[in-house]
């Protein structure tokens, strides 16, 4: 897949964020963008940011969660504009807080979106795209919780880890139909998820903290190394036009998932100690950005390496 000119790409979760950063990656690549959010007014502010800059993009309200209302959605998209060569399956939902104090509306919440979503968008676009004999690409945003618990966080984990094995699984199954499928990992970054969470009590105030830290990484003394939703974008499109397994992201993503293939004892350790927005103050403490971009280029390799193997 060389390039995106006049390529039809979906991304779910659109209107802000991560997904909000890939739409326009990708229409500053030439491509037509499907944007899909839950929030139709969030999903026309992405679109008109594109057209702002002469982009393609067409706004749909959906939620991943609803099985009708996803099928239905795949329906239009195909009817107006063909089987998508990419689909970003980026909706998240994210709560925080002791396990014994999760309802089982949290739980059906971080289900429907976290696992359910994907498993609806996998469905209808993939069928389309292994009907069109074109090939394409499903890009499945994760999240290191898929490989590291976080404390607090043990809902939100689980649903990450049942995303992750099923982009693995799906990968293989979708092998040699010209599907290529991809699990990418981002670490805490600044999206604006947290703010999004409907939970009460302990739980919403342990999300709102989460907000906090996430906010603070992108302070102006530690923005010359904090990766945020366009730094991820930028790897979903570099991905989108190959065809990787699994691609943690950023550096700190990349060392927690070795860490965790090479010693995953050692890596539940670290986790408890270290956690996500520790590693990225560290890094943005004592690093510099010439050893930061030498250090990621190594971790790559040595993925590129263990999946050759």
């Amino acid at each position: 897949m060389p390039g995106f000119d006049n390529e039809v790409v979906v991304v779910t979760g659109a209107g802000d964020g991560i997904g909000r950063a890939v739409a326009h990656r990708f229409a500053r690549k030439r491509a037509v963008v499907i944007v899909a959010d839950i929030d139709k007014a969030r999903a026309v502010r992405t679109v008109e940011e594109i057209d702002a800059f002469g982009g393609t993009a067409t706004p749909f309200a959906v939620d991943v969660a609803d099985a009708a209302a996803m099928e239905s959605f795949a329906e239009d998209v195909h009817a107006d504009f063909g089987a998508p060569r990419v689909l970003v399956n980026n909706a998240g939902f994210v709560t925080a807080g002791p396990f014994l104090e999760h309802t089982l509306e949290d739980w059906e919440r971080l289900l429907g979106v976290n696992v359910w979503g994907l498993v609806h968008g996998c469905t209808h676009f993939g069928r389309q795209m292994i009907a069109s004999r074109r090939g394409g690409r499903i890009i499945n945003v994760t999240s290191v919780a898929a490989f590291a618990p976080i404390p607090s966080s043990t809902p939100y984990c689980a649903t990450r880890a049942a995303a992750q094995m099923l982009t693995e699984g799906l990968r293989l199954e979708f092998a040699g139909t010209g599907v290529g499928v991809t699990a990418v990992c981002p670490a805490l970054v600044p999206t604006g998820i947290y703010e999004e969470h409907d939970a009460d009590g302990p739980t919403a105030a342990a999300a709102s903290d989460a907000a906090r830290t996430a906010r603070g990484t992108a302070d102006p003394d530690e923005r010359w190394v904090t990766h945020g939703p366009d730094s991820i974008a930028r790897t979903i499109v570099r991905v989108a036009a190959r065809n990787p397994a699994v691609v943690p992201t950023p550096i700190e993503a990349r060392a927690l998932y070795l860490a965790n293939r090479v010693s995953p004892g050692g890596a539940r350790i670290a986790a408890r100690v270290l956690e996500p927005e520790r590693l990225t103050r560290l890094r943005a403490r004592w690093s510099r950005p010439a050893a930061l971009t030498r250090l990621d280029d190594y971790l790559a390799r040595k993925l590129r390496e263990r999946a050759d193997h």
